[in-house]
């Protein structure tokens, strides 16, 4: 008698049944269909209740649709997400080079290009010169 290592447990997944095993399940034979007819086994082979195959193909075919549905309600969500997103990068991508550029000016010792006022821009009181403020509103 041969001694497994102690840790070794069999488990499900190690043991083999006749469907994982090639060729076997064709050839298996139960006790009731040893003792079959050849009429028998075609009459069982025809059994069938065909208003219940029509209810239960019915269903399968609505749950394939609702699960085709969901699939292209979230690719269309997918979609949108991604175009906003992208669309927010595109726009943080442009006002970083306006930063840069604008900062670059600053060290050379130039003053910033005067643009003309976009509704976006506040204008800075009289009082306050030197900074400009800026307000995006998105």
């Amino acid at each position: 008698m041969e001694r497994k290592s102690p840790g070794y447990v069999k488990l499900m997944a190690r043991s083999k049944n006749s469907s994982n095993i090639p060729r076997a399940s064709k050839d298996i034979k139960t006790a009731s269909s040893l003792f079959m007819t050849r009429e028998e086994r075609e009459s069982l082979g025809e059994a069938m209740d065909w208003r219940k195959l029509g209810l239960e193909a019915r269903r399968e075919k609505d749950k394939f649709t609702r699960q085709d549905q969901t699939i292209e309600k979230f690719k269309a969500n997918y979609y949108k997400a991604r175009e906003k997103l992208a669309g927010t990068i595109n726009k943080n991508q442009a006002l970083m080079e306006l930063r840069h550029e604008l900062q670059q000016r600053r060290r050379d010792g130039g003053e910033p290009a005067i643009q003309a006022s976009n509704s976006g821009e506040v204008q800075a009181p009289a009082g306050e010169k030197g900074f400009n403020h800026v307000e995006l509103k998105y």
